[in-house]
């Protein structure tokens, strides 16, 4: 059985702390890849996403280290863990899966569209995000490891802020796409209210 983390999310853009997450997966040994998934519809972000599929695929794509891969299997799917897992499930039937998410994220876990089958059948990989305890009624519900990590400050939101500040953010994503994020996202951001 080949187990896999999936890191699924925006990636509006890509940065450090997504790496760092998927070393430290790899490092554990808990999964043999990381695969980052970006979705090409955020059920719950629909109107925060800034760059289109394409660019944010392509800047994965860029990043990636020995062990991690970039999957477009949701860049046509409904934008839902559960239909994502079950059409990787039947793509896959000689995979483990784990499902990568922060502890800032489990106590939404129940809200999450059809929560009743990822409860029976999917696997967590928590990873817990300072100031976040995951809430023990949820975590007894579902199956999951807890992956210990040192934190990182790094976030989606902090890279579009320098950038719109006009402030470097060449500590926040890897050297190899600073300027192409710049470029993509400067235009963007121009007048845009956060």
């Amino acid at each position: 059985m080949i187990c896999q983390a999936l890191l699924g999310g925006s990636f509006d853009p890509v940065h450090n702390g997504h790496l760092h997450i998927a070393r430290e997966i790899l490092r554990s040994s808990i999964a043999q890849t990381v695969v980052f998934l970006p979705n090409a519809r955020h059920n719950f972000k629909r109107d925060s996403v800034l760059l289109d599929y394409p660019h944010r695929r392509e800047l994965v794509a860029a990043v990636l280290e020995p062990s991690m891969e970039v999957w477009d299997d949701d860049a046509q799917g409904s934008g839902y863990t559960a239909d994502l897992l079950k059409h990787l499930y039947q793509k896959h039937p000689d995979h483990v899966f784990l499902w990568v998410i922060g502890s800032d994220n489990i106590a939404g876990l129940p809200r999450w569209y059809d929560f009743q089958w990822l409860k029976a059948n999917a696997r967590f990989l928590i990873i817990p995000r300072p100031g976040y305890s995951a809430d023990e009624k949820i975590l007894k519900r579902i199956r999951r490891k807890t992956l210990k990590i040192s934190p990182s400050e790094v976030s989606s939101t902090l890279v579009r802020d320098r950038i719109k500040a006009g402030e470097s953010i060449t500590d926040l994503v890897p050297e190899r796409i600073a300027k192409r994020v710049l470029r993509l996202y400067k235009p963007l951001l121009a007048g845009h209210a956060r």
